[in-house]
């Protein structure tokens, strides 16, 4: 009896097995993806590794395997997945498939073989896919990548490895003041005081991003040493984020929140072994973190600079300086288009001399995400040269940024999100050939955005120089952003003080349509800077208003054959300058106009300024009230918009030249084209003159006596 039992329960388990077997196997694959969508890498990982071996050649768990391989900064393994699906189903209309191949050959320098992966992803993506909008930009990014070499003076970057790093998040390194060889930074690994949040910092258990806390780590012959924590009554439920240390290195400068993106900075003494006050003084500035203002750097006790999307920026993050007089911190100053761009500016380092700005930036002159910029001051053009890419192996494909250098510039520490890191992001330092020499000296003045004041104090009593930052705008509505109205408000004072002058305004702007629209937009916005100009004092008989349109860019509105929306930005500007037709102004008027890298510079504005200059010609079409749309004269080259403030009369205007004949021989194909009142009219440092004041001319340009005949 006993043995037709078992033999019976043999028989059962027999044929039932598979049943059994199909239902494990269905449930690792459910439990596999419900990790996935949890974000769960390593368990998606495991539990669709054996779903794979049980039931192989699945593309969807074959695709989520290569996305977690992904994420958990196993690129090549991704890549092999990845690919492998795309060989087999070349007609998926999975766009995960294509954007994380994409991704992973491009976190790889793949560039040439992530373009069109990315342009496959576009194909099949949707046009309400979130990750649509900014693919454009990661191709740009790629073709930059392309191009960009690896820095000559760096002689190694080097992770600072897994005593430090961990799969978590580790950034935000920070020099110590007081101790050489100490590292600072913060970390959300697990394990963290404040346990795992959501984004909205609530208490999140299973899904949750882990709390950031702030630790510190020693540099020994034997490499990095396990980090600490600092004193537990610093690192609280909350994020906290080490920022800055006092010149002494005894304040620490701090920012604690429920979230990474709001929250409030402290500042507080360092006592014996880390440990502080338990309710730190909050530190009070400009800067404000609850808003989403981020990324302070310390120069010192007394200038701080920091990112923020404040109205009046160029478009992102941008980067600001604020410094601390008798009693109050300044008005927060843009750092201007030569440094900030429409994308993100964020992580500054200002080194000692005062001058050499590094930054990081996701404009499309990156190779990836971030990459870090360097900029530097030119004290004789009180601007900044245009920023140049690190280059590798300091950038990569992925986000790096929190460049400092050490205090003797010998090396430098960076975090970054590169697919060969332990985990989000790492720690990583800098060893250069040579010492860095920004880090040697002190500049005079101190700092860049003093240069100015100096340079008037050296000058008072000798001949002076007034320089006007160009108006840059996005739209009508951002013409007179407060920046700009300052900008204006200063030109007014500067113009009040030389009534002989005319104020020149002269709109130009990008490529958005038909020319006679982009002038006629143009006239009405310079008629805008007009109106502040004579409320402000300035007689609209001495302020002339010219649109220029598109005719003369200072950047590229196309690169590589794909829009260029950082040369479109720097041409939406409006100029403003002091010209006079008699003695020379004893002030020296110079237009400020954003920096260009050669790769992006255009020849129109160049082109315009030379041949305005001292003598020149252009011929009246017609003089309107309101817009011209003869489409005649778009035959003619250099048409533009002049009028006066108030006046509502626009004279079109067409070429630009510096002989007479030439301006005769346009004025005459102008009449055949039914402008019968087209004339010829002469201009002295692009101020318009008129045949009796050419008279009184004639010496200083013996040229005028044809016009004045003709």
């Amino acid at each position: 009896m006993t043995r037709l039992r078992t033999v019976y329960l043999l028989l059962i388990i027999a044929l039932f097995s598979p049943a059994l077997l199909a239902q494990k196997t269905a449930e690792l694959k459910k439990n596999g993806e419900k990790a996935f969508a949890g974000r769960r890498w390593q368990d998606a990982l495991t539990l669709l590794g054996q779903y794979q071996q049980e039931k192989p050649g699945d593309p969807s768990v074959l695709t989520k395997l290569g996305i977690s391989h992904y994420h958990l900064h196993q690129p090549e393994k991704a890549r092999q997945f990845l690919e492998y699906v795309t060989k087999q189903n070349p007609g998926s209309q999975d766009a995960d498939l294509f954007l994380y191949l994409a991704r992973t050959l491009h976190g790889q320098m793949e560039f040439e073989k992530a373009i069109p992966a990315y342009k496959s992803f576009l194909r099949v993506c949707g046009d309400k896919h979130p990750q649509r909008g900014g693919i454009a930009d990661q191709i740009r990014r790629c073709v930059s990548g392309a191009g960009i070499r690896p820095n000559e003076q760096v002689a190694l970057v080097d992770n600072l490895g897994d005593r430090v790093n961990t799969p978590g998040d580790e950034f935000a390194p920070l020099l110590s003041v007081n101790h050489p060889g100490r590292l600072y930074f913060s970390t959300a690994r697990e394990g963290s005081t404040g346990g795992r949040r959501n984004d909205e910092g609530l208490d999140d258990p299973e899904s949750g991003h882990w709390c950031s806390d702030m630790y510190y780590t020693d540099q020994r012959v034997s490499g990095w040493d396990y980090p600490l924590q600092l004193g537990s009554l610093l690192n609280t439920s909350r994020h906290e984020v080490a920022l800055g240390f006092g010149t002494t290195g005894q304040v620490l400068y701090f920012f604690r929140g429920f979230t990474l993106y709001s929250g409030e900075i402290f500042a507080d003494t360092a006592g014996r072994k880390d440990e502080y006050a338990i309710t730190p003084p909050a530190f009070n500035s400009p800067m404000k973190p609850e808003t989403g203002d981020c990324f302070p750097f310390f120069f010192d006790d007394s200038t701080l600079l920091f990112a923020s999307r404040s109205a009046g920026g160029l478009g992102g993050l941008d980067l600001y300086i604020t410094t601390l007089g008798d009693s109050a911190w300044s008005e927060p100053q843009n750092l201007g288009p030569a440094v900030n761009s429409a994308y993100d500016e964020v992580s500054p380092f200002l080194a000692k001399d005062g001058r050499t700005l590094y930054f990081s930036s996701n404009r499309t002159e990156s190779m990836g995400g971030l990459d870090i910029f360097k900029s530097v001051f030119e004290d004789e053009k009180q601007t900044w040269q245009a920023p140049a890419n690190l280059g590798t192996p300091v950038n990569s494909p992925g986000d790096d940024a929190w460049f400092s250098l050490t205090a003797d510039g010998r090396s430098a520490c960076f975090s970054s999100d590169r697919l060969t890191s332990y985990g989000e992001r790492d720690l990583y330092i800098v060893y250069y050939k040579e010492d860095q020499n920004e880090q040697s000296r002190r500049s005079q003045p101190v700092l860049f955005s003093e240069v100015g004041k100096a340079a008037a104090q050296r000058e008072a009593g000798a001949a002076k120089q007034a320089i006007i930052p160009v108006l840059l705008y996005d739209d009508d509505k951002t013409v007179l952003t407060p920046e700009n109205r300052k900008i204006v408000e200063d030109a007014a004072a500067l113009a009040r003080s030389y009534p002989q002058a005319t104020v020149l305004v002269t709109a130009h702007t990008d490529e958005t349509g038909p020319a006679k629209f982009d002038l006629y937009y143009g006239i009405k916005r310079a008629e805008m800077v007009g109106k502040i100009l004579t409320e402000r004092g300035v007689p609209a008989s001495s302020v002339q208003l010219l649109s220029c349109g598109s005719n003369y860019p200072v950047a590229r509105n196309i690169l590589n054959a794909s829009p260029n929306p950082a040369g479109q930005k720097m041409n939406r500007r409006i100029e403003i300058s002091l010209a006079t037709t008699g003695d020379q102004l004893p002030v020296e008027v110079t237009v400020q106009r954003p920096a260009v890298s050669e790769l992006m510079a255009a020849f129109g504005a160049r082109y315009f300024e030379e041949n305005t200059a001292g003598l020149s010609y252009r011929v009246e079409v017609a003089t309107t009230r309101q817009i011209l749309t003869n489409d005649a004269l778009a035959m003619f080259s250099d048409i533009l918009i002049e009028s006066r403030p108030g006046s509502g009369a626009y004279q079109y205007t067409a070429g630009l030249f510096k002989q007479f004949d030439k301006a005769v021989q346009l004025r005459n194909e102008l009449k055949k084209q039914e402008f019968t009142d087209a004339s010829v009219v002469a201009y002295i440092g692009g101020v318009r003159i008129s045949k009796a004041e050419a008279v009184g001319l004639l010496k200083k340009f013996p040229d005028l006596v044809t016009y004045i005949r003709g």
